[in-house]
């Protein structure tokens, strides 16, 4: 995953694509980030930088909308789209509410922490946070 990032930095050098190019300098200035304080640097934790990426963005949106600034939403939906170009497939809803189904009967203990905590670890990256917890709290409620 590192050796696509770096590729593709090279690429949007050469193809003068900014905006591109700034949101991969971030994801790999994150991930250098997390090698200096001694994270192990894994898939997953790839993963995590990129979900913290796209998060940061739409919380900027969120706000750029209660400043009707749409210049800027437009700005950081592309940065959105770069970074799910890395990002696995979206796991559809059926199969997120079949997985979480077995991380719940797997479960020993039958609340939401517990369980949430085992879904993540199914899902492996193919769906966020909120719709995870969604789909935990249909199958427990």
């Amino acid at each position: 995953m590192i050796a696509k990032l770096k590729e593709d930095l090279k690429t949007y050098m050469r193809a003068k694509d900014m905006i591109s190019l700034n949101v991969v300098r971030g994801i790999l200035n994150e991930i250098n980030i997390r090698e200096m304080k001694n994270i192990e640097i894994n898939d997953e934790e790839i993963l995590k930088v990129l979900r913290s990426e796209i998060k940061k963005r739409k919380e900027s949106i969120e706000n750029f909308q209660k400043a009707a600034r749409q210049d800027l939403i437009d700005k950081e939906e592309k940065e959105i789209k770069v970074v799910e170009q890395y990002l696995p497939a979206e796991m559809s809803e059926e199969a997120l509410l079949a997985k979480v189904k077995e991380a719940a009967d797997a479960s020993a203990d039958k609340n939401f922490g517990a369980v949430m905590k085992a879904a993540i670890a199914a899902v492996n990256g193919q769906a966020d946070g909120k719709r995870i917890s969604a789909a935990v709290k249909k199958v427990l409620g």
